[in-house]
């Protein structure tokens, strides 16, 4: 059941990482609130989310987990990277090489998106920097991540109480995710070397711009992959839709209030693998695909589902390009002015729920850095997904994918 909190969509991304002090004169100029470049930094981080997808391999789990998410707190982190370690985060993440227009742009492409919720969506994205007491950081790094990202800064001790620095970290995670997420970063993942901590959450709360009729939900068959079947609920409305079909998809798209943000729900036909689907997808093909969508006189049949997933992302990382930041030759001086830093280890964790009166969403990301010692009116159609398909939330806008992932079963969490 869609809870009656302020959020739908929790995201988090922490990047602890360890430091020494030096001063940078880096500065980054303002950037000119320019549709194209927001545009831009959309469709790059679209890319992203497809590259990722890919590395998940289909199998019978079901899959949530938020690009956006992943590549904001990686934009924070990609503030400090420098050299080859910069450029391979550039190549797999679709960042611009140029720093100093970089995250400008992606302030500008942050507050459209928050400028876009108004009053239908609540949608909240906050950050913050957990720091070290006794060491002195690049302040030039810290106004990057300030200004561009607008996060807080608050002081740490991971040297000698790991266990409050983690719970202060946990607590400020659990009242910015509306409590649904009360233990991102476990004392274990603090080490005495750890010197920085950078956390973003966003979240998202939506309802279908017309809800689905609960008296006219009923149970029914979902094929699975297995050649088995399984029963659960499913919700049915008819009506125009925005919708897409060829001979290998269905496409139907469910827009939430206010218009500005939809649920894409990608269903193969029924003699094709969602692998196969799959194949077609990037971000150039996602783009071309919203451009096609027609409203459509449809019979929709979709099941209820609520999914949490948990996995780590660095090999996924490191298989996309992303490897020097995982080594000992791993460059983020941007960050101490040393080369005394590396990415150890990237955690997400995420959920969603959909029902009759619309979705849920949360997803966390642990990004851990250490010192180098130690993602015309017609018969209606029927869209009956009612065996795996995709699904995407998104904005109507700049088409910015918010979450993605798999149904595979919808009976299991």
């Amino acid at each position: 059941m869609l809870r009656n909190k302020q959020l739908i969509g929790t995201i988090i991304m922490a990047t602890l990482v360890t430091a020494c002090t030096h001063r940078m004169s880096e500065q980054v100029p303002a950037v000119q609130n320019n549709e194209t470049e927001k545009q831009t930094i959309s469709m790059n981080n679209n890319r992203f989310a497809f590259d990722l997808l890919r590395q998940m391999p289909v199998d019978d789990n079901n899959v949530v987990f938020s690009p956006f998410s992943i590549s904001t707190a990686l934009a924070m982190t990609y503030a400090g990277a420098r050299e080859n370690t910069m450029k391979e985060m550039a190549r797999v993440m679709h960042f611009q090489e140029n720093q100093h227009h970089f995250h400008g742009q992606y302030q500008q492409y942050l507050q459209s998106l928050m400028e876009l919720a108004k009053d239908s969506i609540s949608l909240n994205i906050a950050n913050s920097l957990w720091a070290q007491t006794g060491y002195h950081f690049l302040e030039s790094y810290f106004e990057i991540i300030k200004k561009h990202y607008h996060s807080s800064v608050f002081p740490a001790d991971f040297r000698h109480n790991r266990e409050q620095a983690a719970g202060d970290i946990n607590q400020w995670v659990y009242n910015e995710t509306n409590e649904n997420i009360p233990n991102l970063i476990s004392q274990d993942a603090l080490t005495r070397d750890t010197r920085l901590v950078l956390v973003n959450a966003i979240h998202f709360l939506g309802e279908w711009l017309r809800a689905f009729d609960k008296e006219r939900t009923h149970e029914d068959q979902f094929f699975l992959r297995n050649n088995q079947q399984v029963k659960t609920d499913f919700m049915y409305r008819g009506g125009s839709l925005p919708y897409y079909e060829d001979d290998q998809v269905q496409v139907l798209e469910i827009p939430y209030k206010g218009d500005n943000f939809s649920m894409l729900f990608i269903l193969p036909q029924k003699d094709v693998s969602l692998e196969d689907a799959e194949a077609r997808l990037d971000a150039e093909f996602y783009s071309g695909l919203t451009d096609r969508l027609k409203n459509t006189q449809l019979r929709v049949f979709l099941p209820k589902f609520k999914l949490n997933t948990r996995f780590d992302l660095e090999h996924a990382l490191v298989n996309m390009g992303m490897k020097e930041a995982f080594t000992m030759d791993a460059d983020l001086s941007g960050m101490t002015g040393q080369h005394d830093l590396k990415i150890d280890k990237v955690i997400h964790q995420a959920m969603i729920e959909v029902d009759e009166k619309g979705t849920e969403a949360a997803a966390a990301t642990a990004v851990v850095v250490v010192m180098k010692t130690s993602i015309n009116e017609e018969e209606p159609k029927t869209f009956r997904a009612n065996r795996p398909f995709l699904f995407l939330i998104k904005d109507n806008v700049y088409q910015s994918i918010l979450f993605a992932g798999r149904v595979m079963d919808p009976t299991k969490q």
